[in-house]
């Protein structure tokens, strides 16, 4: 998302909105990472659900019901976008394919997303900067 200056839901925007958008998304993951750890911590200390609060499994999923349709919804745009700039039609599930692969193969759309913006045998990946390419990398055209 960053390489292509989308914003955090994957969408085409100003440049205030797209500067920041590895920090909104990390923060989201995170965020989602420690609601779900507090929540079966909570559930930790019962034996059965029966004695278990209701709201600790109705707490669960809905932030993992949230959690997922901002994952899927992200992907499909930022797949939408990346295919648009490129000129890359649908091959398949005219009019959807980017909603099936998004919900299906995430991370096989991660990883070509990945491979398309980035030139890997010129300049590795690095961790730790806001492309995830070294500083300097050209950007993509």
């Amino acid at each position: 998302m960053s390489r292509m200056e989308l914003t955090w839901l994957g969408e085409v925007g100003p440049r205030v909105a797209t500067e920041k958008t590895f920090q909104v998304v990390l923060l989201l993951v995170a965020c989602y990472y420690v609601f779900s750890t507090s929540l079966s911590i909570a559930a930790g200390p019962y034996d059965k659900a029966e004695e278990m609060p209701q709201i600790i499994p109705v707490l669960k999923i809905l932030g993992s019901l949230l959690y997922s349709v901002w994952a899927v919804y992200s992907l499909c745009k930022t797949r939408e976008n990346v295919r648009a700039r490129y000129q890359i039609p649908e091959r398949h599930c005219q009019g959807c394919e980017d909603v099936c692969l998004a919900a299906w193969c995430g991370c096989c759309v991660t990883a070509q997303l990945l491979r398309h913006t980035g030139e890997y045998e010129n300049y590795p990946g690095t961790c730790f900067t806001e492309t995830g390419l070294p500083p300097g990398t050209p950007s993509v055209v």
